[in-house]
C-alpha cells in the first residue's frame, strides 16, 4: 500500500466515526490533562427542587402542596448556617455518606436569566452555557477542541449530548463499555490486516499525521474494550439500576486509566406532572436510585484512591412550580437545585434558602438567584480549563472546589 492509498483509505474509514481528531491542527495526539475527572449527570425532565432540597420551615411549603409535601418528621435536616433546609428522605444514603462528611455542595435557586420552561430549550441552554445561542457548540467544546482528542470526553448511555460537541472535535458516545467497538461505527470487516500493518509503519508529513491519529484511535478503542475485562471490575457492588450501571462503567474506565477527563450521562423520569408522590412515589424512587448509585461510586473512588480527583455535578434543566397541580404532581418551573460531590468539594449550601412567599416567587416559580454558569466555572477550573473560554466572561466560580 503506497503513501497516497494509505492516506485515502485511512481517512475514508475514519470519516464516518468522528473518533479521529482534526488531523491537520497542531497534532493528532491528545494534549493531555491535569488528571482530574468531571462527571456530569443530567436529570432530564425537570426535577422538583422544592421536594428535593426542602424549605420545610416555611409555612407556604405545606400549604402549596397538601398532597405531596414531605412531613417535617420525614425531612432530613441539613445542619447549614442561615438556612432551614432538608433533603428528601429518599436521599438518606447521600446525606450520610457525603453531606455529613462535608463532601456535598448544594446550589439552590439555580438557573439562567429569563428562564424558559421548555425541556428542550432549557436543555440546550445548559448544554451550551448560552441562553442566546443555543445552537452553538457545547460548553465543554473548547476544552475538547483544546485537547484535540475525542476520547478526552465520554458520554455513557448512547447519544452524544451537545455539551460534548466542539467546533472541531466532539467527544465519544457509547452505550456501555461491554458492547463498544469499531463495529458500532460500521467498521466491521473493513480494517483489514494490511491497513493495520501499515498503521504501525512510521511515515513523514501528512501520512505520519494520519498514521498517528489512526494509531491513537485504535489504542483508545482498545482501552474502552479493555476496561470491560474482569480485572477492572469495581470492588464495590453497584446497584443494578440505570444510574448504577452508568457509574459502574465510569468506574471501570477510571480504574483502567482511560484518557477521558469528562464523563457525561443523562437519566429521565423527572417530568412529574402527575403522581409525583411525596415520601414515596415516582420522585422518591428516582432520588433513591440516584443516591444509592452515587454512594457506590464514592465508595469505589475511595477504593481506587481517586475520590479527591473527582467532581460529580448533578443538574436538571429546570425546577418545578411552587404549588402542586390537580393531578398530584407539579408543572414546569424555573429555579432548581444543583449538587456537586467529591473528595475535594467544599460542602455546604450555596445560594441560601429558597423563598416561597408569594411576593418572592417568579410567576409562581422559585426565582433564579444563582446562574448555573458560575457552577460550571468551578467545573472548568477543576479540569484545568479557563472558565471564561467555557462559559463566557463574568461568571465567577462559587468556590465549590
Amino acid at each position: 500500500m503506497n503513501r497516497r492509498s494509505f492516506i485515502k483509505r485511512s481517512l475514508a474509514l475514519a470519516a464516518g466515526t468522528g473518533l479521529v481528531p482534526s488531523l491537520f491542527s497542531r497534532t493528532a495526539l491528545a494534549a493531555g490533562g491535569n488528571g482530574k475527572i468531571l462527571v456530569v449527570m443530567h436529570l432530564f425532565g425537570g426535577n422538583d427542587a422544592i421536594n428535593t432540597v426542602i424549605p420545610y420551615g416555611q409555612s407556604e411549603y405545606a400549604a402549596y402542596r397538601p398532597e405531596i409535601a414531605i412531613p417535617t418528621a420525614n425531612v432530613l435536616p441539613l445542619d447549614a448556617p442561615g438556612v432551614t433546609l432538608g433533603l428528601h428522605p429518599a436521599m438518606q444514603p447521600l446525606k450520610d455518606s457525603m453531606w455529613d462528611n462535608g463532601e456535598l455542595a448544594i446550589v439552590t435557586s439555580v438557573g439562567y436569566p429569563n428562564h424558559n420552561r421548555s425541556h428542550f430549550y432549557s436543555t440546550a441552554v445548559w448544554n451550551t452555557a448560552d441562553p442566546e445561542q443555543t445552537n452553538k457548540p457545547g460548553w465543554l467544546g473548547p476544552f475538547i477542541d483544546g485537547q484535540n482528542d475525542p476520547f478526552c470526553a465520554t458520554s455513557l448511555g448512547g447519544e452524544l449530548p451537545r455539551a460534548l460537541r466542539g467546533l472541531h472535535v466532539s467527544g465519544l458516545a457509547i452505550d456501555s463499555i461491554s458492547g463498544f467497538g469499531l463495529s458500532d461505527y460500521g467498521w466491521e470487516g473493513k480494517l483489514n490486516d494490511e491497513l493495520l500493518r501499515q498503521i504501525q509503519q512510521v511515515r513523514s508529513g501528512t501520512a505520519e499525521e494520519v498514521r498517528r491519529a489512526m494509531e491513537h484511535m485504535l489504542r483508545s478503542v482498545d482501552k474502552v474494550q479493555g476496561a470491560a475485562d474482569a480485572a477492572y471490575a469495581p470492588t464495590t457492588e453497584f446497584p443494578n439500576t440505570y444510574y448504577g450501571r452508568r457509574l459502574a462503567d465510569i468506574s471501570r474506565l477510571i480504574k483502567y486509566d482511560f484518557d477521558s477527563q469528562v464523563y457525561y450521562t443523562v437519566a429521565g423520569g423527572y417530568d412529574t406532572h402527575s403522581d409525583q408522590g411525596g415520601v414515596t412515589g415516582t420522585q422518591a424512587n428516582n432520588l433513591s436510585q440516584l443516591s444509592e448509585a452515587l454512594v457506590a461510586f464514592r465508595q469505589e473512588m475511595l477504593a481506587q484512591g481517586r475520590w479527591g480527583d473527582v467532581m460529580v455535578l448533578v443538574f436538571s434543566e429546570f425546577g418545578r412550580r411552587a404549588t402542586q397541580n390537580a393531578s398530584g404532581g407539579t408543572d414546569h418551573g424555573k429555579g432548581g437545585a444543583l449538587f456537586v460531590a467529591g473528595g475535594a468539594v467544599n460542602g455546604g449550601v450555596f445560594g441560601g434558602e429558597p423563598q416561597l412567599a408569594e411576593e418572592a416567587l417568579d410567576d409562581g416559580d422559585l426565582a433564579v438567584h444563582t446562574d448555573f454558569r458560575s457552577a460550571y466555572a468551578d467545573a472548568a477550573l477543576h479540569i484545568g480549563a479557563n472558565p471564561a473560554e467555557l462559559v463566557g466572561p463574568g461568571f465567577d466560580p462559587l468556590g465549590l472546589i
